[in-house]
């Protein structure tokens, strides 16, 4: 279970939900304005609100009988549901460069249109612009959007034309889950948690994936490896991190040799009990293993550390 960090910037979280939810395929909506145009309360710490949306398309799949010895094998005609759902944060209140920055990150993210990974606000400002000439125009709409896109349109499986139906060995649904909250909040630094799941229908199992993100709001940056730890110092954190992975996971038997243990490939992310490094999914060991998180406290980074992040942190 992934640690959750509290400070006094998470009670300034808004718990009331906007939801646009359970909406059924096809449905219409009004597109949203563009919160970064919004004239929005200005405060020293983000004020974020919860959003969420939710949707399901039911369709007609073929159920094959694989282990029959009948030429062709018999089927039934069964009902299938994918399901999308995503929930996120909206900025409501805070210094407004700040506020246009996060939530046009926000949005790309709700979009899934961050690949390239953008370090800077100039960087998620010309995404931005690209997913606007969508009418993609904050999370609202890319929750949307998004939905739209990853369940498609199955019009025609109505099960009249059995010979157009995707044949499977059971009723299984595609699913998409997936979700950003608040982790970790300072005056200059701010932690999100991304986290997910997607399963194809008829896989064992479905790909969960999370990481957090850190932004540096003085200089409105997603702060990245050779942001955080000095490039020659990477060998030796390497040494805490492994050091604490078999502390924890080594009697699992399911965990790599410690000698196969690289750094995570996402980047480290800033937390209040230090530097925190999550592993993926099979990334050091088996599925079962889950997604490794290590956080080193910050008293033993502190050589690592860049001296812009220990700045940013006010250590000294």
């Amino acid at each position: 279970m992934k640690r959750m960090n509290f400070t006094m910037g998470a009670l300034l979280l808004l718990m009331a939900t906007a939801c646009a939810g359970n909406k059924t395929a096809g449905s219409q909506d009004g597109v949203a304005g563009d919160d970064s145009a919004m004239a929005l309360p200005e405060s020293d710490t983000l004020v974020f609100e919860n959003v969420s949306w939710t949707d399901t398309l039911a369709y007609k799949v073929k159920i094959v009988d694989y282990s029959s010895d009948e030429d062709p094998a018999p089927y039934t005609i069964e009902t299938a549901t994918d399901s999308y759902s995503f929930s996120t944060l909206k900025v409501v209140a805070g210094k407004p460069e700040v506020v246009k920055f996060i939530n046009q990150w926000l949005t790309l993210d709700a979009a899934r249109e961050l690949e390239c990974d953008p370090s800077t606000a100039e960087d998620v400002a010309k995404k931005y612009a690209e997913l606007k000439k969508r009418d993609v125009t904050d999370v609202h709409s890319a929750m949307k959007s998004s939905s739209k896109e990853y369940l498609g349109d199955r019009s025609g499986a109505d099960g009249e034309d059995e010979d157009a139906l995707d044949e499977m060995p059971f009723a299984s649904g595609n699913e998409y889950e997936s979700s950003i909250t608040f982790m970790w909040q300072t005056p200059a630094l701010l932690t999100l948690w991304d986290s997910g799941y997607d399963y194809s229908a008829g896989a064992a199992h479905g790909m969960p994936w999370g990481f957090a993100r850190t932004f540096d709001l003085k200089n409105l940056r997603i702060l990245k490896y050779d942001d955080i730890l000095k490039p020659e110092s990477h060998e030796a954190v390497l040494k805490l991190v492994v050091a604490d992975l078999v502390d924890e996971y080594s009697d699992s038997g399911m965990m790599n040799e410690p000698d196969e243990i690289d750094l995570p490939s996402d980047h480290p992310a800033l937390v209040a009990e230090g530097v925190r490094f999550d592993y993926g999914a099979y990334e050091i060991g088996a599925y079962a293993l889950g997604m490794p998180e290590v956080v080193i406290p910050y008293e033993k980074m502190k050589p690592y550390l860049t001296d812009k992040v220990k700045e940013l942190l006010e250590i000294k």
